[in-house]
């Protein structure tokens, strides 16, 4: 591994030997020794005690209690940031593992990738399916600002539309989710229908898709903004 993510790891090992010292049983810090541990798994026995009884220990709902703290977003976090900055290169399938694990949690007898009505930010309106299953998410701010996300009935499929305003000119990005993909199509100025797929975990890109649509609240329709000049 690289001289950047061995220091980075080894301040996190510091900081959490530290915590654990003084608070055993923190499930957040707990979930990141396991995480730390399993990246480089015989570098330090002392945070190794503490990740080994945790694998013993743990309740059969952790990962839910880890997902209401938010550890996959900082795990997802964490991993998108060392891509970046291309660093940690082994490390980051480890991480976006037990991100993933974290992420997907669903309670006993929900099926798995439900998304409730929990996931939903709040401010956008939402319609579910029968069974409960996130259905329709829809926001208009203006023409030049609107999107739409749409889950099959079925968990682990849908679609994903988004038009805005990026420096003055407009964009708009379709997405299809199936089988474990994204298939993207873009459109901009400069891409005319460009095309493209990346894999990620379907929970994840449902909660990015809604984040995109929250966002379009935020935004201040364009013929408002042309009336005030």
């Amino acid at each position: 591994m690289d001289h950047e993510a061995r220091k980075q790891l080894h301040e996190t090992r510091e900081t959490l030997l530290a915590h654990l010292t003084a608070h055993p049983d923190d499930l957040k810090a707990l979930v990141l020794a396991d995480v730390v541990c399993a990246i480089e798994p015989a570098h330090d026995a002392s945070l190794a005690v503490h990740a080994t009884r945790f694998r013993k220990t743990r309740r059969a709902d952790w990962k839910l209690r880890a997902r209401e703290l938010g550890l996959d977003r900082l795990l997802f976090h964490l991993a998108n940031g060392w891509r970046a900055a291309e660093i940690g290169t082994s490390a980051i399938p480890v991480i976006e593992r037990r991100a993933t694990e974290i992420n997907e949690a669903r309670p006993p007898r929900v099926p798995a990738g439900h998304i409730d009505a929990s996931f939903v930010p709040a401010g956008l309106t939402a319609t579910f399916h029968p069974s409960g299953h996130l259905k329709r998410v829809a926001v208009v701010v203006d023409r030049n600002h609107n999107g739409e996300l749409v889950l099959d009935e079925t968990p682990g499929s849908g679609h994903f539309r988004v038009v805005r305003m990026r420096g003055g000119s407009g964009t708009m990005l379709d997405e299809r989710y199936r089988d474990g993909t994204i298939y993207i199509t873009l459109n901009t100025p400069w891409h005319d229908g460009a095309e493209a797929t990346e894999v990620k975990p379907w929970t994840r890109w449902v909660e990015e898709c809604l984040a995109d649509l929250a966002e379009l609240l935020t935004v201040q329709p364009t013929a408002r903004r042309a009336r005030r000049r």
